[in-house]
């Protein structure tokens, strides 16, 4: 935590019972070392302080991750939840503010806040999970044109419905900005993993996923409908992979 706002991105897996919430978001941020930083200590420190304020038991779970790939490769993402927006009334008390300043602040630069909130007719995730502890996360940036969401969402909607057709054995949680903002960051994907060698061959869906598409949704309606809307009405995407820090 820090001194009110924290924030970035979401998301991730661990079977986890929700106290009567009606939906599912995190907050989080990302911490970058300041330059002199002790990568042990910033560790360190954030265990301490999430084992002191963010246990899980009093309020909402706090997880610290490893950024490996994308543009914040080499930097923590610091996430709490799942939460909802009521709980960002709530007041903080000054000795959790200073515990966040000395065991955090003093070692990273804290930026890039973001609430994602999980999109439940997008996302595929038959085992019910919230949290991971490894993840890869594609990262899309929408247009601004008043069409340009709902033909992302459609794309996103009609991979959902084959993996239910199919029955597949992976996850794919979606989660959205709950605000926009200038680096925007709309749409999420979550897959979590076991293994780096299930990148070997697919980021994410099921090997020969485009193929199943085909045959269930027409011959090539995988390009048609995923492939040129995506590229006609985003901006671009990348990958992040997370890895929790235990």
């Amino acid at each position: 935590m820090k001194k009110r706002t924290l924030g970035i991105i979401i998301p991730l897996l661990t079977c986890f019972t929700l106290f009567a919430q009606e939906y599912i978001m995190f907050e989080g941020i990302y911490l970058e070392l300041k330059e002199g930083g002790e990568i042990t200590k910033l560790e360190s420190g954030v265990k301490k302080h999430n084992a002191k304020y963010h246990d899980g038991k009093n309020g909402p779970k706090a997880y610290l991750f490893n950024v490996l790939t994308g543009p914040y490769s080499g930097q923590y993402a610091w996430i709490m939840g799942p939460i909802t927006l009521s709980h960002m009334d709530a007041s903080i008390s000054a000795d959790h503010t200073k515990d966040w300043e000395v065991n955090v602040e003093r070692y990273a630069r804290s930026h890039n806040y973001q609430y994602s909130t999980r999109d439940e007719d997008l996302t595929y995730n038959p085992d019910n999970e919230v949290v991971g502890t490894s993840i890869l996360q594609r990262v899309f940036d929408v247009k601004n044109k008043s069409k340009d969401m709902e033909a992302v969402v459609g794309a996103i909607k009609s991979i959902k419905e084959t993996l239910v057709k199919l029955d597949a054995d992976i996850a794919r949680r979606v989660y959205r900005n709950q605000f926009r903002s200038a680096d925007r960051k709309d749409i999420s994907l979550v897959y979590p993993f076991e293994s780096w060698t299930r990148f070997e061959n697919s980021n994410g869906l099921p090997p020969n996923f485009a193929t199943a598409y085909d045959k269930i949704n027409g011959k090539g309606s995988w390009q048609k409908n995923v492939v040129k809307v995506l590229d006609n009405h985003t901006d671009g995407w990348y990958d992040e992979i997370r890895v929790m820090i235990k």
